[in-house]
């Protein structure tokens, strides 16, 4: 599957006092690698509330498999699991030197049309479609 992979340094602020990441930052690392995914696709967010559209996440699984610390950089790997009736993205953290996975994680979200806030129960036809060409490209 087609994948979008950024690389980020930990800064200080998003550890804990053990130099360790605080939990609730790997959905900081998801909303990052998921606006870069969006990005590539043509379909970031600003173009989606264009349509008249806001995607919330409903949904968020992280699964932390060895610790990440202060200054370790990060490879952070996106990819559309579902986007026919909802974004399911799913991601892996690994430490970029060694390749190690370090967490696993998805989230999903919903199309919910505005101002109505009417949820959606299929994504736009026009997204679709930019994602289905984007993954048809050859990498």
């Amino acid at each position: 599957m087609k994948r979008v992979v950024i690389e980020h340094e930990i800064p200080f602020f998003d550890v804990d006092s053990y130099r360790l990441v605080w939990h609730g930052n790997y959905a900081k690392y998801f909303e990052i690698a998921r606006c870069a995914l969006l990005q590539e696709v043509g379909y970031p967010y600003p173009e989606m509330e264009k349509l008249g559209y806001f995607f919330p996440i409903v949904d968020m699984r992280v699964k932390y498999i060895s610790s990440i610390v202060f200054g370790q950089k990060i490879m952070i790997e996106a990819w559309f699991v579902d986007w026919k009736n909802r974004l399911k993205i799913s991601y892996e953290m690994r430490d970029s030197e060694t390749g190690k996975i370090c967490t696993r994680g998805q989230t999903t979200q919903f199309a919910i049309s505005m101002p109505d806030r009417v949820t959606q129960f299929d994504i736009p036809e026009v997204v679709v479609s930019a994602i289905d060409s984007w993954l048809a490209e050859s990498t």
